[in-house]
């Protein structure tokens, strides 16, 4: 009995082994931009077997310092592959004056998960000259810390060692009271 059970598993755990490893069609994509009516289009073409993929979901993303950042949603291909995605001339670009774009295909049926990545320098160069001020905020550290957070914490801090050496204090005085 144990025998036809192991049976029934490893065929029920090998076909779902074997769907797994399925062949999927190979599909490619490439990213161009181009600028019409004064707005940048960033295209994405996926093709497969040197045609176009028509009807197939694809998301574009910047890469930002803790992910990807998507930039206009799922869009779908038309019926010459490609996908238009108006593309934000306001990003900040990094420290060398390029963007990293990510145009990425995820569980399609059909052509599975893949993605291609290109530079661009559409965006806003960043000042950084002004990170030499040392003027406070609410995100500055230690010295650039905001006055009123500095007063703040020093009497909240100063209130609760107040009220620990009060209690201390009010202890040994019933010592004594309990001595004498």
């Amino acid at each position: 009995m144990k025998s036809i059970k192991y049976i029934i598993i490893l065929l029920v755990t090998g076909f779902f082994n074997l769907s797994a490893f399925a062949q999927e069609k190979e599909a490619n994509m490439s990213i161009s931009f181009v600028k019409e009516e004064g707005k940048n289009i960033c295209k994405v073409l996926v093709t497969s077997e040197d045609k176009p993929v028509a009807e197939i979901a694809v998301k574009l993303s910047v890469k930002r310092l803790f992910g990807q950042l998507p930039i206009g949603g799922d869009v779908s291909t038309d019926e010459t592959g490609v996908a238009s995605f108006e593309f934000p001339d306001n990003l900040p670009l990094n420290p060398e004056g390029k963007l990293e774009v990510t145009a990425a295909v995820e569980d399609d049926e059909n052509y599975g998960s893949f993605d291609v990545t290109t530079e661009t320098q559409i965006g806003t160069k960043v000042d950084l000259s002004n990170l030499e001020k040392r003027e406070r905020s609410l995100s500055g550290g230690r010295d650039r810390a905001p006055i009123y957070f500095i007063i703040a914490s020093v009497v909240i801090i100063s209130g609760i060692w107040g009220t620990l050496i009060y209690v201390v204090l009010q202890v040994f005085k019933l010592k004594k009271l309990k001595t004498t």
